[in-house]
């Protein structure tokens, strides 16, 4: 990742996040973007759940493990324990948030427990130059307020364009909590948790499902653009100071491309899919109680 210019050298103190919000202005090639993701994601749903429910499950339980193999790649972390995702019961108790499961969920990437930072923090590179710095963080006195706020915002179910679509809303649960970076790492693996966490509650209000995972894994497809994830972040002030609503719409952009490929890479390999359906239904007595069990906590359907 080359060298760009810094938004936010100096540490940012608290404001209003609502406000930061509300100034965002979602731009039209977004909004026919959107549109475009929308149908194809219509689709998408239609073609998976004409499978049977167990088939189903399964394979949004391996789409999750496929995204935590991805999540942590790109943060170059060993310290993944796939068993923890049915001790600790992260993603298929509930999909309520609140400071203590941010910090469980945070816990599991970074392999223990921590409470929103007390120092500094700061997004950069070490070059032969010396230390690039991106950007920094919230203070650490404000993580706190930021925190509170975005719990208000995860949570806000207005009418306006960006709440309604859970691809754009997801986007924005996702920047903000990168930009507050409330904890001295894993900031990033458990912004995508938190992200995939958000998309499946949304599509069970507006779908009438009860998911517990979500059907969709970003992170390959972050992983492989790992350089233009990070400069659409890094390109966006976090402030009431600067206009940074064409920045955050290159970022909304950034993460409909992400859904197209994956969405593309599900239906344009229909026949293979199918086939691996019709072989999940068939091994279905032969899987283990305990992974019986837990594609049992989840009910798929409508």
């Amino acid at each position: 990742m080359g060298p760009i210019d810094g938004r936010n050298e100096a540490e940012v103190p608290y404001f209003s996040l609502q406000e930061y919000v509300n100034r965002i202005h979602v731009e039209k090639n977004v909004l026919e973007h959107m549109e475009e993701t929308n149908h194809a994601f219509d689709e998408y749903l239609s073609y998976l759940l004409q499978f049977d429910e167990y088939s189903l499950g399964m394979f949004f339980v391996e789409l999750l493990y496929k995204e935590l193999y991805s999540s942590f790649e790109m943060e170059h972390s060993k310290l993944i324990n796939l068993n923890l995702v049915e001790e600790k019961g992260l993603f298929f108790d509930s999909l309520k948030i609140n400071h203590k499961r941010i910090k469980d969920l945070h816990g599991f990437v970074v392999g223990n427990n921590e409470d929103y930072r007390k120092s500094e923090v700061r997004v950069s590179k070490f070059t032969r130059e010396g230390e690039v710095i991106f950007w920094k963080g919230a203070k650490s006195e404000d993580v706190y307020k930021f925190m509170c706020s975005f719990i208000d915002i995860y949570k806000s179910k207005s009418l306006s364009v960006i709440n309604t679509n859970p691809f754009l809303k997801c986007a924005l649960i996702h920047l903000l909590f990168v930009r507050i970076h409330p904890f001295t790492d894993g900031n990033g693996r458990t912004a995508r948790l938190l992200h995939n966490m958000k998309f499946a509650n949304i599509l069970n209000d507006v779908y009438g499902m009860h998911l517990k995972v979500s059907p969709l894994n970003l992170s390959p497809s972050i992983l492989l653009n790992q350089v233009t994830y990070a400069k659409r972040i890094n390109q966006i002030y976090f402030d009431l100071e600067h206009d940074s609503n064409e920045e955050i719409n290159l970022w909304f952009d950034f993460i409909l491309n992400m859904v197209d490929e994956q969405l593309y890479y599900i239906l344009s390999r229909r026949e293979r899919v199918t086939s691996e359906f019709e072989e999940m239904s068939k091994m279905r007595v032969m899987r283990d109680s305990q992974f019986a069990e837990l594609i049992a906590k989840m009910k798929i359907k409508k």
